[in-house]
């Protein structure tokens, strides 16, 4: 079964998951406007759990999942892990939708990096908590920058008390779920990275198995529902695009929470945040969301890579000062 050996090491797969976190959105993209997300939604939590499974066999075989030797208490948590990321996921969604990802991002994700970085923290302080909330504070003005580049590249400002009220909820639920995968990780009975990875992945499918139908009855964000006969309609290569970006993020969670058995669930999911850079990469040099915006969006771009790098720099010092052991 792989473990890193290093800080150094650990770091690599962080940096592996942050750019996973942050391009598995991309597969929506190209499926916009002809496949409703709460369709696409379907396909990528089956592709979730593909690609925990599969990882997860190549790189843990000998790992806990696989022999069957789970503490039930810990498989609860890890479950409930996945549960309360996917709904906070979908929420995050429909608040873009509604505000736009200037408003919803910073809101959802950096109210969700304090409280997950925070309570997992509290659950296993591996660092002085000084320099984590530093680091973590760096992090998440670098996420205000970003909103703030978005805002001024946009043509008209959309404002919406309804998806500002949806983002908040779900960066509550996703600020859940990094203390409830290290409470999974965490005691006598922890889970080793691969199976949390795998029953991470099964509360999300499961959960969605139970939501994902009234998201489509009554969209959160608003339009008509959509209905199954919709989704067995849809083109084969849209499925493969849903199962594709499922198995991104897989590929991302478990990199992620393989480094964080080493180095805490609180210092994985701070560098896991920079999953926000990444998306910022794809937007102006893939789907150009940046062209003819001002001058000062491109200021807001570079002072949000200089602040999130500071972050993750002033946690990797404080990781590295602690002594081994």
């Amino acid at each position: 079964m792989y473990e890193p050996g290093t800080f150094g090491e650990s770091v690599v797969l962080m940096l592996v998951s942050m750019i996973c976190w942050g391009s598995w959105a991309n597969t929506f993209s190209l499926c916009r406007g002809k496949y409703r997300f709460e369709l696409y939604y379907w396909d990528y939590a089956v592709g979730v759990l593909l690609g925990t499974v599969a990882l997860s066999a190549v790189l843990g075989l000998q790992s806990m999942v696989f022999r069957g030797e789970m503490a039930a208490s810990n498989v609860g948590w890890a479950l409930l892990s996945g549960a309360v990321f996917n709904v906070g996921n979908v929420l995050l969604v429909a608040a873009i939708s509604l505000t736009g990802m200037a408003v919803a991002f910073p809101v959802c994700i950096g109210l969700a990096l304090l409280i997950g970085v925070g309570v997992s923290w509290y659950v296993l302080p591996v660092v002085p908590a000084a320099p984590l909330a530093i680091g973590a504070t760096l992090i998440l003005v670098s996420m205000l920058m970003d909103g703030a580049a978005y805002r001024s590249a946009a043509k008209e400002a959309v404002f919406s008390a309804r998806g500002i009220v949806i983002a908040i909820l779900g960066g509550i639920l996703m600020g859940a779920f990094p203390p409830c995968l290290q409470k999974a990780m965490v005691g006598d009975t922890a889970l080793d990275p691969y199976s949390a990875s795998v029953m991470l992945a099964v509360g999300i499918l499961a959960c969605t198995l139970v939501t994902n139908y009234f998201f489509m009855r009554w969209p959160i964000a608003g339009g008509p529902p959509v209905t199954m006969g919709q989704f067995f309609k849809t083109p084969l290569k849209f499925h493969v695009l849903g199962i594709l970006g499922g198995a991104v993020w897989a590929g991302g969670a478990v990199m992620n929470f393989i480094a964080s058995s080493k180095v805490s669930v609180a210092i994985g999911y701070s560098f896991g945040t920079g999953a926000t850079l990444v998306a910022a990469f794809w937007g102006v040099c893939v789907w150009k969301e940046f062209q003819g915006a001002p001058r000062r969006s491109y200021v807001y771009l570079v002072a949000m890579f200089v602040l999130f790098l500071a972050g993750i720099g002033v946690i990797a010092y404080a990781k590295a000062m602690v002594p081994a052991g």
